[in-house]
């Protein structure tokens, strides 16, 4: 909160209702997806597989940081030996198709349908952003944050450049595929495949949904030690599991769908109440650390 408070001044509200719906969108589908999984993969119902996704999330809580930051740094190093085997296994079998549809120019939309299409995008996945924000304290120098931004850059958009020559394999038919990699998978044939891509999924979808929710308790946190209280370990890990419990029931009830209708909107809302003042103000003071001190001190 106060960190927001730093580059909006009396606008930071707005920023904490857009992240809260946001994070409300992703937490309720990939809890819910997550729930899913486990359902159909061990054939237990819904309602238990969801309730095992909850303890998960909130047992990583109780134990505190150290624990959450293991179980994000093993997810992503499994995430990304998974897809290097799948980018490697799909590009040797379907290569071929994938370079001939480059070649041929195939595309759908103008220039400026995909510029507009990838500042959306960009704009409304910087939401997951804001749990990172509470592990910088781990960076000892400017340098550190260089390459951490770096580092992260590569490892998103050097991944989902791979992943498009993948998908042009299968163009246009990937437009209208649910899940892509799963019937990918699934026309290919590859069994062993598949299931290691279910299982890394799988962790994801509880990654994201702990790196949501972990970005909502730390702001609770941070408001109730203003009046000089705090969240304890338990009241954490009940948050958690609340927080996804609800998230997961309005997805079941249909709440989440209604609002979600608005999720390519809400791009516009992080570009003006975020990303711009962000830029423009935090650029100014990065440059200038004495610029109108006085005021953002009061803030």
């Amino acid at each position: 909160m106060t960190w927001s408070k730093q580059f909006l001044w009396r606008f930071w509200p707005i920023f904490d209702i857009l992240y809260i719906i946001m994070a409300w969108i992703v937490i309720a589908v990939v809890g819910a997806a997550a729930g899913f999984m486990v359902s159909d993969l061990v054939g237990i119902p819904f309602p238990i597989a969801a309730a095992i996704v909850i303890i998960v999330v909130g047992l990583l809580h109780f134990f505190g940081r150290r624990a959450l930051e293991a179980f994000w740094v093993i997810g992503t190093i499994g995430l990304y030996a998974m897809y290097l085997v799948l980018w490697a296994y799909v590009l040797y079998v379907k290569g071929g198709e994938s370079l001939a549809n480059l070649s041929a120019g195939l595309s759908q939309g103008t220039i400026g349908d995909a510029f507009w299409d990838g500042i959306r995008y960009t704009m409304y996945n910087l939401v997951v952003v804001i749990p990172a924000l509470a592990f910088v304290d781990r960076f000892r120098s400017r340098m550190d944050s260089v390459i951490a931004a770096i580092a992260s850059i590569i490892l998103v958009y050097g991944a989902a450049t791979v992943i498009w020559i993948c998908f042009m394999a299968y163009y246009p038919r990937v437009i209208d595929m649910t899940v892509p990699w799963y019937e990918i998978l699934r026309e290919l044939g590859v069994e062993w495949l598949l299931a290691i891509y279910l299982f890394w999924i799988f962790y994801t979808l509880i990654e994201t949904a702990l790196g949501m929710i972990y970005g909502i308790v730390r702001r609770v946190d941070a408001q109730l030690r203003l009046y000089g209280r705090g969240l304890t370990r338990t009241t954490e890990a009940i948050l958690a599991g609340l927080s996804l419990l609800i998230a997961i029931v309005t997805a079941q009830v249909g709440l989440v769908a209604l609002v979600a209708k608005g999720y390519g909107t809400m791009a516009y809302g992080f570009l003006l109440f975020y990303f711009l003042p962000l830029l423009v103000i935090g650029t100014i003071r990065l440059r200038n650390p004495e610029w109108r001190k006085e005021f953002w001190a009061k803030v």
